[in-house]
């Protein structure tokens, strides 16, 4: 598997369409650091929680990590994580314990988390620089030069999965649902582990607290009846994301 290098900021082309200006990432501001650390053989040691979640300062910088392990070492024209080689899944466990020390019980974790970091990477790709210009082939000859760790024939060839129709069916379908949602999704690099105490004071919120409390008393008073997964949360929010357990993140289950 190749060495992580930093990724250079990228320098929009002249184009009709209008183009929004590109953010530094994280990855060019994290890499030095990650750099040195390999260099000079130090390693930070992550906490994780009796969940398995991995928390602190520590646990961020190790989340910048994993999605630069991740995009840089999988190639975007596999179509899904599952069909990721595991020998390539477990070069990048073997890169992040060169400098973090993490605990074995924390590395399904981390995968789940590289898995969902390349799987991001891939759609902001398909959202910033190929269906804008899906009618423009020349803006899409050549790799976004702020991805220099991207080939040309991979980039070809994940040009024609987004541009395929089975592709583009599946994303219009995926859009109409996301703006179907009424409760969105609201958190940073930092996880819920890390952010458990947040409240989200707005009147959604409020409504859903109302809506809460008012199924606890009929509960009590016997007045409804949960059974198995259903409970007074889903009752009042709806089912569950598939992969996430609610107020515990992603990568839990019930019994976690």
């Amino acid at each position: 598997m190749k060495e992580a290098v930093p990724e250079k900021e990228e320098v929009p082309k002249k184009v009709t369409e209008p183009v929004k200006k590109k953010r530094k990432g994280q990855g060019a501001t994290y890499m030095p650091t990650f750099i040195r650390k390999k260099i000079h053989g130090s390693r930070s040691t992550v906490v994780v929680n009796r969940r398995g979640q991995l928390v602190g300062p520590t646990a961020v910088e190790l989340q910048s990590y994993v999605g630069i392990l991740a995009r840089q070492s999988v190639p975007i024209t596999i179509t899904t994580w599952h069909k990721v080689p595991n020998e390539l899944k477990n070069k990048i466990w073997e890169q992040i314990l060169a400098i973090f020390n993490v605990e074995p019980r924390a590395k399904k974790r981390v995968l789940s988390s590289a898995a969902a970091k390349w799987k991001q990477f891939k759609s902001r790709l398909s959202t910033g620089h190929i269906i804008p210009f899906k009618n423009n082939p020349e803006m899409l000859q050549k790799p976004p030069s702020i991805y220099n760790f991207i080939t040309q024939k991979e980039w070809e060839g994940f040009v024609a999965l987004r541009l395929s129709a089975k592709y583009l069916k599946m994303r219009e379908n995926a859009t109409a649902w996301i703006r179907s949602k009424k409760y969105n999704h609201h958190l940073s690099r930092r996880g819920y582990a890390n952010k458990e105490l947040d409240i989200f004071e707005n009147e959604v919120v409020r409504e859903i607290t109302a809506k809460l409390d008012d199924l606890t008393k009929k509960r009590k008073e016997g007045a409804v009846t949960f059974f198995g997964a259903e409970d007074v949360l889903t009752a009042a929010i709806g089912p569950e994301h598939p992969g996430h357990v609610r107020a515990r993140g992603f990568g839990t289950n019930p019994s976690t």
